[in-house]
């Protein structure tokens, strides 16, 4: 990777600069580009040395969406209040922690005010701020009506962590439970299953088929059990940078969008999100080009972003936004109805704000269910596991009483 630096002009023609890390020249217009940036120089900055640890450490300051919705809350109802944005950037960054992630952001967004950038231009170039947030804070910013703005960006990240937390919830259960099963399995083959097999090798008899396997499978598991940690550790490393690649990722969403249940799951987050931030950019006053480059973004779905990036080039050349979606063949007919009453009466927003809280809704209950039918289907499994177990133990068992008594 290589570290360039720009110049140049976003879609409302507020000065923006900064530094990007690109494979190349061409991929960094690109990237540029598909932000709304009109670019006028780009240079390569060969003071900086690009590496993955650089990366991994820029991600880690990333701001979470909780800490975002806290922060965008907050200094709206400080500007609200007549606060000067320094005195109101410092009050929150002294409640959240100067050592906190926010705690940082804040405290470089200070320093880059102080040296004269607007706070569009400053949250831009700082690096933990979205730009979802960042292009509705300078939409606010031209418009008059930061306040306005943020209480809207709040309103977004709030719901984002809402949503995000219940998906969380109902499913931590059931991985519990399935690492339970896992444990309990594991510790019944490399340690109670050793010991009946030196009673078995006692007595001179011929052991059933189900007992002899899983005799062979506990041998295997105490005598290699570091091999198969190595090896499960290394297909698991191999299939995260594997679907980490865009072909992997394309091919995983894929396959998520035709399973029964997950697939539907899938499609409604995506639906939400989509909507969810183009009724935020709108209402903010962010043109529809750059708010659906934005909202490709959020929907976390390489079949949705590919879909919304031939939308976008469609709308630039005139289309109208309904038509295209219907196009695509992704989003339901009641969404596309929806947004058709919006295009026409001018209320686009709130119709897509309607259609992300019903999907949200209905997104909260599917995943509710589903952690509900993961747990018993665990259970049975792990009911199963063992039961096969004691069966194998069981009827060498037997065959040895019969042996003693006879």
């Amino acid at each position: 990777m290589l570290a360039y630096k720009y110049q140049g002009r976003d879609s409302l023609g507020i000065p923006v600069k900064g530094r990007l890390e690109a494979a190349d020249k061409q991929a960094a217009i690109r990237e540029l580009t598909q932000q709304g940036y009109y670019i006028s120089n780009l240079e390569l900055d060969r003071d900086v040395q690009v590496s993955a640890l650089k990366g991994a450490l820029r991600k880690a300051r990333k701001v979470s969406t909780r800490d975002l919705a806290i922060f965008a809350r907050q200094f709206g109802v400080l500007y609200e209040a007549g606060i000067p944005t320094l005195p109101a950037l410092t009050a929150i960054r002294q409640q959240q922690g100067e050592q906190s992630p926010l705690g940082i952001a804040l405290s470089r967004l200070e320093q880059q005010l102080i040296g004269g950038d607007s706070l569009a231009l400053a949250m831009r170039e700082n690096g933990a701020f979205p730009p979802i947030l960042v292009n509705m804070v300078a939409a606010g910013e031209v418009g008059g009506t930061l306040d306005e703005a943020l209480q809207r960006a709040a309103t977004y990240f709030e719901r984002e962590y809402q949503i995000g937390e219940k998906v969380k919830s109902a499913l931590t259960y059931p991985k519990f439970v399935a690492l339970v099963a896992l444990g309990i399995t594991w510790f019944l083959l490399a340690s109670v299953v050793p010991n009946f097999a030196t009673i078995f090798s006692s007595f001179n008899m011929e052991l059933p088929t189900i007992t002899r396997s899983m005799l062979t499978i506990s041998s295997f598991l105490v005598s290699w059990s570091w091999l198969l940690l190595i090896v499960t550790l290394g297909l698991f490393l191999l299939f995260k940078q594997w679907s980490a690649s865009p072909g992997g990722k394309t091919w995983l969403d894929k396959l998520s969008l035709r399973l029964p249940l997950l697939g539907r799951l899938a499609s409604m987050n995506a639906i939400s999100r989509f909507c969810r931030t183009l009724a935020a950019l709108f209402r903010s006053g962010v043109d529809m080009v750059t708010a659906l480059k934005l909202a490709e973004q959020t929907v976390d779905n390489a079949v949705f972003t590919q879909a919304v990036q031939e939308v976008t080039v469609a709308i630039s050349q005139g289309s109208r936004l309904a038509a295209e979606l219907e196009r695509t063949g992704l989003f339901p007919p009641m969404m596309l109805h929806m947004v058709h009453v919006g295009e026409s009466s001018g209320s686009l927003d709130a119709m897509l704000n309607q259609v992300a809280d019903f999907y949200d809704q209905d997104l909260s209950t599917l995943t509710e269910r589903l952690g509900k039918m993961i747990e018993p289907i665990v259970l049975l499994v792990m009911a199963l596991v063992v039961g096969l177990i004691a069966r194998a133990i069981a009827l060498p068992m037997m065959q040895m009483v019969n042996v003693v008594q006879f």
